[in-house]
This record gives structure tokens, C-alpha cells and sequence, in this order.
């Protein structure tokens, strides 16, 4: 299964940045998922074979547990004030905007120093090479492509990396985004002795106590508006403050798990009076359109935003949106 021509001129483009260059700032987007995580280090994994220095920073003061089983995840640095970093390059990863890198931009290298390598719709641009492509299913297939042309060896732990973004972004090959090449990928990575149960367990399958009981108070919450066509589930600050959000982010998946449901929001209380809300669709609805009239973003069957207001107040002015659009 051959690479998309466009994906390999884009990384060759990538590669002899990277070999013409040094002490790269590595980063995603503020709270970091799987494919954001398993993108920053595989760059890192690469980098490191090629001899490269490079430092791997985080807005985010810790990182969701699940991906712990990564080796190079204790090399991440989490961003504070005054963080000095001896950076002359950026290789910056599943970021749209720079609004989505958070503190972490303020250690980005002038823009031509800085690369952008991305699958979500087009922010702004801050790079001066972009190897975005909305078609591709992650950030971590592209870096694959790199990793390919590059002729590094790939060892078990670099595998695990590249399974991990590929398997969390299609949601273990389910989402509507999974191509050909991404079943070709895995099946590579694991020949180099990647455990699939393995990881999709560690994903997808093991909660802790406390979250697993909080994904169940969400799902009785459940709300139908909009005669049937949207499905709301909510949690509140109490609720949302005893656990890692990534631990919960199934909730947005099971809000369209509705049958007849045509789109799914995902409504917690991240700080008092203040929302985040992460839209699902399985039709035609673009949801990346309605999180962009709140200042979000993200994919046509997946995106967020952020709103102030109270529960009501907040979920009241989306289904008004999400009315204009059905």
C-alpha cells in the first residue's frame, strides 16, 4: 500500500528541514490526546535516530495516565513561566492555530524556522512548511510517511508510538477516517512487535474506578432535543474535577451512539462558569463549522470549543446553532 504522492513530497520537503537544522522544540496542542502525545514523541524517536537535539514541551502539567505505557513520555516537559530552552527550530504537531499551542508558543523560533504537520482544517499560518492534510486520519501517519522516507530503523518502542496515534484517531479503526494506509501501517508496526490487544486495552478498555463511575453518571444524563436529532450529555465541575478528562472523553463518542441521532454533544463544567463542549456527527452536519461560531475548531465529525455561561444559558445557544443547520 503506497503513500499519497502529496503526503511524500510534503515529508521530503520535512526531512531536509530537519537535516538541515537543530535543537528542535517539539509540541501539540493544550490537552493533549493520543495522536497529539504518540505524533510528539515518534518526531522525537526520529530526531534522536538522525542525531538530532530536541526538547518535547507541553502547555498541559500532566498528561493523560493512559499513555504512560510510551517510554519517552517522562522525557515531555510541562511549560512553566520562564522556561529557557536552547531552541532553534519547531516541528509543531496536530496544532491548527496557534491559539491551540498555548503557552508553549512563546518558545516558537521565528516562523521560518518552523514546521507545521497537522490534520485538522487550517487555523492560521505560523510555519513556514506545513505538511497539513485534512484527509489524513492523524498527525502520527503523516510523521509516519517521514519516518518512512528517512530509512531509519524502527524498533518496538518507535512502533508503539506510530500504532498509538494511528489506533487513537480512527478510534481503533472505526472512525469514518481510517484508510487503507493506516491498516498498512499498523500491520508493519506490528511486525516490529507491536501487541494490538495490548494497547487497544490500555486505550480504549481500562478506566479507572472513579472514571468509569463518572462515564455512567454522564450517560444518565442523557437529553434528547431537537425532536431526536441531537443527544446531550452533561457533567458538572464536581463531577468533571475528580478525573483525568481524558479518562471521560468517551462520553462525546457515546453521545452519537443514538439511533436516529444525527449529532452528539459532550457538555462538562471544566472550571465554575465555564464549558467545554465536544460536538459529534454522523450525517451531514459539518461540526467543525459550529465549533468555529464559538471560537473552536477541530474536524467535520469531530470538533470542540470552549463557551462561559451556565449549563443551561450555554447549551441553549449550540442547539440554537445546531437548529439553523438541520
Amino acid at each position: 500500500m503506497k503513500a499519497d504522492e502529496q503526503h511524500v513530497a510534503a515529508a521530503k520537503k520535512v526531512l531536509k528541514f530537519i537535516k538541515e537544522n537543530d535543537d528542535f522544540l517539539l509540541s501539540a496542542h493544550i490537552n493533549a490526546d493520543g495522536d497529539a502525545i504518540a505524533s510528539v514523541i515518534a518526531t522525537g524517536l526520529l530526531l534522536k535516530s538522525l542525531g538530532k537535539t530536541f526538547f518535547m514541551v507541553f502547555h498541559d502539567q500532566e498528561l493523560d495516565q493512559r499513555f504512560d505505557y510510551l517510554p519517552s513520555i517522562d522525557k515531555i516537559i510541562h511549560y512553566k513561566e520562564n522556561l529557557s530552552l536552547p531552541v532553534q527550530s519547531a516541528i509543531i504537531l496536530d496544532v491548527p492555530g496557534l491559539k491551540r499551542l498555548g503557552d508553549v508558543a512563546n518558545l516558537l523560533p521565528e516562523k521560518n524556522k518552523t514546521v507545521k504537520i497537522d490534520h485538522h482544517p487550517e487555523e492560521d499560518d505560523f510555519a513556514a512548511i506545513n505538511m497539513a492534510f485534512e484527509k489524513a486520519s492523524s498527525t502520527t501517519q503523516l510523521i509516519y510517511e517521514i519516518i518512512e522516507l528517512a530509512g531509519i530503523e524502527i524498533d518496538r518502542e518507535l512502533a508503539r508510538a506510530v500504532y498509538t496515534g494511528i489506533v487513537y484517531d480512527t478510534g481503533r479503526f472505526s472512525f469514518s477516517n481510517t484508510t487503507a494506509r493506516d491498516m498498512y501501517i499498523c500491520g508493519k508496526m506490528i511486525d516490529y512487535g507491536v501487541e494490538p490487544s495490548d494497547i487497544t486495552n490500555r486505550i480504549f478498555f481500562e478506566n479507572s474506578f472513579d472514571a468509569l463511575r463518572t462515564i455512567g453518571a454522564g450517560l444518565a444524563t442523557m437529553e434528547s432535543h431537537l425532536d431526536g436529532a441531537v443527544i446531550v450529555i452533561y457533567l458538572d465541575y464536581e463531577a468533571m474535577s475528580r478525573n483525568h478528562q481524558g479518562e471521560i472523553e468517551e462520553l462525546a463518542n457515546y453521545s452519537v451512539a443514538i439511533r436516529g441521532g444525527k449529532l452528539g454533544l459532550f457538555v462538562r463544567e471544566f472550571k465554575p462558569g465555564f464549558h467545554k463542549i465536544s460536538f459529534r456527527s454522523k450525517g451531514n452536519i459539518d461540526v467543525n463549522e459550529i465549533a468555529k461560531v464559538f471560537n473552536g475548531g477541530g474536524h467535520t465529525r469531530a470538533a470542540g470549543c470552549r463557551i462561559e455561561g451556565g449549563k443551561d444559558e450555554v447549551i441553549n445557544k449550540v442547539l440554537a446553532e445546531i437548529k439553523k443547520r438541520l
